[in-house]
Parts: structure tokens; sequence; C-alpha cells
């Protein structure tokens, strides 16, 4: 492990989970390409991410997801409750599927003030989600978005952001102007 990064560096991303539970056809995960790769299957130890953090106090900001799925990582929590004591903005901004997140960790995304969360929902209904985010579940999804808004007005906080990414295929097109009501009705940006 080293002991820091470049010092002028306040932004960083690193892998927080090479892990996912679907199987999108496109997706380097689901092809294997970063289990065989330089990257490898695993998780981002919470040890691993306070040395970062604690080696490099320059650091402001965090973008924690890319190829697997964040809120499949076991220490997530204490992940992002770290980032929060140590002033650290933390994002998932490069896409999160948002099937399977504990409840404590709902709180703790608004509770430690999670900054964003980019959700990929590529349709508005199981049957064209379901066409790309295989093995996913919409309704799941949808209702995770639900519960951590209610967090959210409980607490009266604003974070996490929230957007839907919606990757435009042939087969959810149509769906386009239903996810764009459904944003609104959820606050959340329409991120095609």
């Amino acid at each position: 492990m080293q002991n820091s990064i470049e010092s002028d560096i306040t932004k960083v991303s690193i892998e927080v989970s090479t892990i996912c539970q679907l199987k999108c056809p496109e997706c380097s995960t689901s092809k294997g390409l970063i289990k065989n790769g330089l990257i490898k299957s695993g998780f981002l130890s919470f040890e691993y991410f306070k040395h970062l953090i604690d080696s490099n106090p320059r650091i402001q900001e965090v973008e924690l997801s890319n190829w697997g799925e964040i809120f499949l990582n076991p220490e997530i929590l204490k992940i992002i409750e770290y980032g929060f004591e140590s002033k650290i903005k933390l994002a998932a901004g490069n896409g999160v599927n948002f099937v399977s997140v504990d409840p404590k960790v709902l709180e703790a995304l608004v509770k430690y003030k999670f900054g964003y969360l980019n959700i990929s929902i590529d349709g508005a209904s199981q049957e064209t989600y379901r066409q790309y985010r295989i093995g996913g579940d919409f309704n799941r999804v949808i209702n995770n978005i639900n519960n951590l808004n209610s967090i959210k007005a409980k607490y009266n906080s604003e974070y996490p952001k929230l957007a839907w990414q919606f990757i435009i295929f042939g087969h959810n097109e149509h769906e386009i102007p239903m996810v764009k009501n459904m944003c609104k009705k959820l606050n959340m940006v329409f991120n095609p």
C-alpha cells in the first residue's frame, strides 16, 4: 500500500466493488473482463479506504462507483460514515443499480450526506427494464428510491441528489415520457 498520492490531487475515483449481481449484456463486469483483467473481482476494504483518506488529507471528493455495484460491498456503511467524518464528499456518479440496498445503508446515505447517486434504470416497467438489466427488479429499485426519499424527508435533507440514468434502446425509447414523469415524482434528474 502506498503512503500517499500526489499532494495536489483533491478528487479521486476508486473501485469500491467490482462485483455486480446483474448480467447486463454489454457490461465488462458481466462479460468477465474485469475479473479476468488487471482489476480483478472483489471489494475495497474499509481499512484501505481509511488509509487512503488518512494518508491524503487534501482529498475532498471521492467517486465510489465504476464497474460493480457499490451496495454489495459489505463495508459500504463504514466507508460512507468515515467519508462523512473526514469531511469527504462521496458520490456514485458512474452508476449504481440500486437493487440490493440494506435499509441501514439507505439511512446512512442521508444521515452522512452522500452527495450524488446516478441510478441505472433503463425502463419504466419491469418488462423493459429487465431486457438490459438482466436479473434486476424494477419494482425493488423504485421501492428503494421511495424509501430513500422518505428518509430524506425525515431528515429534511436534499442528500443524496438523485439521477435516473437511462440508456436508450429501441425496446425502451417509447417509455421516455413515462420516465420523465416518474423522475418528477421521485425527485430525480433525468439522465439519458
